[in-house]
């Protein structure tokens, strides 16, 4: 159990419940009234980018099974293409036709720095970054 007061509440009104776990994205203290999600290994609280996190996490481990699969059977992990990806995102490690995968300069975190490095990434990868920043 987390001790302290919940983190959460209004801007004016403080949350005064007692926590009973910490979000594993923004790390704040929550109670039972601001739990998300408290399961297994899992502590998330009600904020809305601590949910869309959670809900990106599911969705990329369908996204990653869905090309897997594809790569298992010598295919692109895009949907609508055909046989013999060569090239593979950085990221998802998932195996794409050239056309699928692009150079660019993607924001690695260091703890609390952040480096533009180039990688190979998969439009996938590309588009979830925007979420991760924060």
């Amino acid at each position: 159990m987390a001790e302290g007061e919940c983190q959460l509440g209004g801007r004016f009104r403080k949350c005064l419940n007692a926590p009973v776990e910490r979000c594993q994205y923004c790390g704040r203290r929550f109670c039972a009234d601001h739990q998300h999600v408290n399961k297994g290994f899992e502590s998330v609280c009600v904020r809305d980018l601590c949910r869309r996190k959670q809900a990106d996490l599911v969705a990329h481990a369908e996204y990653r099974a869905r090309v897997n699969r594809r790569n298992a059977a010598g295919l692109c992990g895009i949907e609508e293409c055909g046989p013999h990806p060569k090239h593979q995102c950085s990221l998802c490690q998932g195996n794409f036709c050239e056309p699928h995968v692009a150079q660019r300069m993607y924001p690695f975190r260091y703890g609390r720095v952040v480096i533009d490095r180039p990688a190979s990434v998969c439009r996938w990868c590309w588009d979830r970054r925007k979420l991760w920043r924060h």
